[in-house]
């Protein structure tokens, strides 16, 4: 009985130790892509940066393909971690929905080189179909998310019901990465108070529901 006991709680601690050192790949990962970019990335380099063998990183994620999956995955976590962490509303109608698209912008200028690590990855998927997969996965999620809510607002009657609420995300996820993609290449040349500002009140006049 001690004896099985004890072998589940290694069996534990192993997969403890696991999680923390997959967790501390992804990190490193993470910041070598935003440094230098996603084909400066080996699997030697995020084991060794997270300070394990540089063997580990290969011995868990398989090869560079699968690392920089989950590293999207990883970029996608840490953004949802932090909208909750701010208690943004997350459904509800137009304010909750226009909250969101302003925290993406307020928040990601927060973290710029978590912004270009991303950015690296979802570009890299235009070139490496299994990171393509991945990507596609979150970007669906997003718009899934941004759609419901625009859903809800129209049942509200806060946003013009004849609107197709996926095309209306798709946009929404499109500019997002425009207007943050054009903000991280040259920063000191937008306004992006301005640029938020405009973007949202724009989206009220363009969804404003059609008075009887």
């Amino acid at each position: 009985m001690q004896t099985a006991k004890r072998k589940t709680e290694l069996g534990r601690s192993h997969a403890e130790r696991r999680r923390e050192a997959e967790a501390r790949i992804l990190e490193a990962a993470f910041g070598i892509v935003a440094e230098r970019g996603v084909d400066q990335l080996t699997l030697a380099e995020a084991g060794e940066a997270a300070g394990y063998s540089r063997a580990l990183a290969a011995h868990y994620f398989g090869n560079l393909e699968s690392l920089l999956g989950a590293v999207a995955e990883y970029a996608v976590g840490t953004y949802r971690d932090r909208l909750a962490s701010k208690a943004v509303p997350r459904s509800g109608g137009l304010e909750p929905l226009l909250s969101l698209i302003a925290f993406f912008i307020d928040d990601s200028r927060l973290w710029p080189k978590r912004l270009k690590a991303f950015y690296e990855v979802t570009n890299a998927a235009l070139r490496w179909p299994s990171i393509a997969a991945v990507v596609a996965r979150l970007n669906q999620a997003g718009i899934a998310h941004y759609a419901e809510l625009i859903r809800t607002a129209q049942a509200q009657e806060e946003i013009r019901a004849g609107l197709d609420p996926v095309a209306e995300a798709v946009l929404i996820a499109a500019s997002l990465r425009g207007i943050m993609g054009q903000w991280l290449t040259a920063p000191d040349s937008i306004d992006l108070d301005a640029v938020r500002d405009a973007y949202l009140a724009g989206l009220r006049r363009s969804w404003e529901p059609t008075k009887s």
